[in-house]
């Protein structure tokens, strides 16, 4: 199995990026204490799922596209400790790509910053693409965009509603388990550091 991948696909929050709760940890802090999780959802959802634009997004919690906020809260994040090691590592033998649920320009702010782009290829953003994980459609746009079968693909995801569905793809799934997860879907491999990708790849 392991000899006819072609591409690992990794998520971005949780897996690139060490943090997976880009609302919780990273944008409810900046905002006051009245706008809840619950509020902001419906709006975050919608945006990251192109449906909305980004400044619908910030008229729907309150706020515009010309608030500091915007950038403070993606400044938040870092890149996982292993991420330059294990994509070096895996470069030399299979391709790499990005398979994220992020608005379309949140997408771009965050390759200015960190230039994925030098190492991913596609990247697949949810709110570009108009479709998000767990939907089918956003796996098989992964498909199309990469030219490689799903039989030839390696997700890794923090979450394994989202392996899931990869698994219907004929992907390996690998599950990168942060914190506990009650989903009952079990992915082919789990791994506690994205440094163990390397015995699994």
């Amino acid at each position: 199995m392991q000899l006819t991948l072609k591409l690992i696909a990794f998520d971005l929050f949780g897996v690139v990026i060490s943090d997976g709760h880009l609302v919780t940890h990273g944008l409810l802090p900046l905002l006051p204490p009245t706008v809840t999780k619950a509020a902001v959802k419906p709006y975050y959802d919608a945006y990251t799922g192109g449906q909305i634009s980004e400044a619908a997004f910030w008229e729907g919690i309150g706020l515009t596209l010309e608030s500091p906020i915007r950038q403070q809260f993606l400044n938040f994040f870092e890149l996982d400790a292993d991420l330059a090691a294990v994509t070096y590592a895996l470069s030399q033998r299979y391709r790499l790509s990005i398979l994220s649920n992020l608005g379309a320009e949140w997408g771009e702010m965050l390759e200015a910053r960190f230039a994925f782009s030098e190492r991913f290829e596609p990247r697949i953003i949810s709110g570009a693409v108009q479709c998000q994980k767990p939907e089918p459609a956003i796996y098989e746009v992964l498909i199309t965009a990469s030219g490689v079968g799903g039989e030839h693909i390696a997700f890794i995801d923090d979450r394994r509603e989202n392996l899931a569905v990869a698994k219907r793809f004929g992907m390996t799934t690998i599950h990168y388990r942060r914190e506990a997860d009650a989903h009952p879907f079990e992915p082919d491999y789990t791994i506690e550091s994205l440094a163990d990708v390397l015995a699994i790849l």
